[in-house]
């Protein structure tokens, strides 16, 4: 995750930059949808997300000047308002996206048409790339919610130049995982009966409209399928912009409260603020916090360590307990 300042100055690079790549060549063009990943209990469901003009991502093996140009448009691209029909298995809907492109179905009722497990996301018009539904099997009782930047993907995020370089500049293929962590979390994935189905969260405070590389990240990385969450960084945005743990302690409370009969592992880093959003949401629900652990980033070896948080370079030489 990134501090605001350092959100800034990648947006301002980014722009400057884009304005001499793209010309005139930003014309209209077809529209998709940035699909939301999503969760199905029996308290209800929902699905999201934005229909905006259709702009390619960085392929994989793309170039730095290429991936540059291709994740700042994604950053920049508007919305757009219209139709958007949405399919889940055999369940349809059909809503509209407002004038900044969001779309949101939301029910408090279960989705009894579909069984336990991963389920893909379709609209219309097409989605910019694969989103899934998971819906929770109750025979886990596990379950993991991960930060992302310098937990599971390398950003350092500590140095401004290589902060910007890894954001912008690699595609997702290219970018370096943590070494470890893909079996660390398929070991914990693997102590509950459907392990396919384990509720994994991965939250961050990147912006929204790089969904679908986080998710090829991952994939490509061989992480465990879970549910992507990222913060929207626009003037519409619901999330808290400036303060990094308001944002973190709003989202994982909510899938806390969704699934209040399973317990979690949170997993961050210390580079910003992971142990304090995890030590505050230690304290609101003490009964679903099955443990946190924390890579340690920072580059001042002082920084102080919350009693109580584990850290990740143990684990991953002794497995999870």
């Amino acid at each position: 995750m990134h501090t605001p300042c350092r959100r800034q100055a990648i947006t301002r690079l980014a722009a400057c930059l884009l304005l001499p790549l793209a010309g005139p060549t930003l014309a209209a063009e077809r529209l998709h949808n940035i699909i939301d990943d999503s969760w199905a209990t029996a308290q209800g469901y929902q699905l999201s997300g934005r229909l905006v003009e259709a702009r390619a991502a960085p392929a994989a093996g793309s170039g730095q000047r290429t991936s540059l140009y291709r994740n700042t448009r994604l950053i920049f691209t508007g919305g757009e308002e219209g139709r958007v029909s949405v399919s889940v298995g055999a369940a349809q809907w059909q809503t509209r996206a407002d004038d900044h492109g969001y779309w949101q179905l939301q029910t408090n009722q279960a989705l009894a048409s579909l069984p336990a497990g991963w389920h893909d996301i379709t609209t219309t018009p097409p989605a910019s790339g694969p989103a899934s539904l998971l819906v929770h099997d109750a025979r886990n009782t596990l379950g993991l919610i991960s930060d992302i930047d310098d937990t599971v993907l390398v950003s350092e995020v500590n140095d401004k130049s290589r902060l910007l370089r890894n954001s912008l500049t690699v595609s997702p293929e290219s970018r370096q995982a943590v070494p470890g962590m893909a079996s660390l979390y398929w070991a914990w994935v693997n102590k509950n009966p459907h392990p396919e189905a384990t509720p994994v969260f991965y939250v961050s405070a990147s912006p929204r409209q790089l969904s679908d590389g986080i998710r090829r990240f991952l994939r490509h990385h061989g992480f465990p399928r879970g549910v992507v969450q990222l913060k929207e960084v626009s003037g519409a945005s619901h999330d808290p912009l400036i303060d990094q743990q308001a944002y973190k302690v709003q989202r994982i409370s909510a899938i806390l409260k969704a699934f209040p009969e399973l317990r979690f592992v949170l997993l961050g880093d210390d580079g910003e603020r992971d142990p304090e959003s995890y030590a505050q949401l230690q304290a609101l629900f003490p009964q679903q916090i099955a443990g946190v652990w924390i890579r340690r980033v920072h580059p001042d070896p002082n920084r102080p360590r919350i009693v109580g948080q584990h850290d990740t370079a143990q684990v991953l030489l002794s497995g999870p307990p």
